[in-house]
């Protein structure tokens, strides 16, 4: 949503020939800004990921990036299971023709990594089937199910709210446009 917001207004800013007149640009410095900062978080969330591989890429023989695998992953916390599984999945599937294993002549091998991520995201199925995401991601799960549910009884509160609102003389349209679009938007 952000990249959108950041591409739109930036599309409107330049239509009206404006986009680098500080005075009429600044919403989209705020865009940029919160862009930043929310891209910035979600780094440093993959980068305590990534390091994770790191560690297991680090260790010399088979036996022992396996066992340090199964190391992290027992203490690993609910909420980072899943994320966890699509990192080791996106690195191995950079990967390209490699990851199934087709070694062209000419296949360029990422500084000798490609068998130890080849092995890692092997492994990584192994010591982590679906039954077991699904038996260590439970807490998160639910934590995450109860936070969907708030968010919808909060949606279904504020429809309320505007029903209400467009019922009684006090009602703007124009000012509840805004609102109600926004509502839509997000959810």
């Amino acid at each position: 949503y952000l990249k959108y917001a950041v591409a739109d207004e930036e599309a409107k800013l330049a239509r009206e020939g404006v986009l680098d007149d500080p005075k009429r640009n600044s919403w989209l410095f705020v865009l940029k800004i919160v862009q930043g900062g929310v891209y910035g978080e979600l780094a440093v969330s993959v980068n305590r990921l990534i390091e994770h591989v790191w560690y297991v890429l680090r260790m010399e023989s088979k036996s022992e990036r396996r066992m340090l695998l199964g190391k992290l992953v027992d203490v690993m916390p609910t909420m980072d299971v899943r994320p966890f599984v699509n990192v080791v999945e996106n690195i191995a599937g950079t990967l390209g023709e490699a990851s199934r294993g087709e070694f062209n002549d000419g296949a360029e091998v990422l500084g000798g990594m490609t068998n130890r991520l080849l092995q890692l995201r092997r492994d990584v199925g192994e010591v982590l089937p679906p039954e077991r995401i699904r038996e260590m991601s439970r807490d998160a799960d639910e934590w995450a199910a109860g936070r969907r549910k708030k968010l919808m009884e909060a949606r279904e509160e504020t429809r309320n709210r505007l029903k209400n609102a467009r019922e009684t003389e006090g009602y703007d349209p124009d000012a509840m446009e805004g609102s109600a679009g926004e509502i839509e938007r997000i959810t």
